[in-house]
């Protein structure tokens, strides 16, 4: 029998979990104005994922640059033709759902 190797869940896959987190209380009502229908755990879970995408992103980019050099005027006009598409989708995926 082959034992297969299970990865953790990427940002935004895998079941829910419950953490405790405190915030002002300032930023609790905000958050409750705001959050609608699908509530503040979907709202600040969008709000960390899109940050960790962000921040791996940026990395990505950093060591690219350290390897190959700057990226030129048309290679960052391409790359953010490409990340608005991607956003595109991701908003109309959300929204479906």
């Amino acid at each position: 029998m082959v034992e297969r190797e299970t990865a953790a869940p990427g940002i935004g896959e895998g079941p829910a979990k419950a953490i405790s987190v405190s915030l002002p209380e300032g930023t609790v009502l905000a958050l409750r104005e705001v959050a609608g229908r699908r509530g503040i755990s979907a709202l600040i879970a969008t709000a960390v994922e899109e940050h960790l995408r962000n921040q791996a992103t940026a990395s990505y980019l950093a060591e690219y640059e350290n390897e190959h050099g700057d990226l030129t005027g048309s290679e960052m006009q391409a790359a953010a033709g490409v990340w608005a598409r991607a956003e595109q989708r991701e908003n109309q995926w959300r929204a479906a759902g």
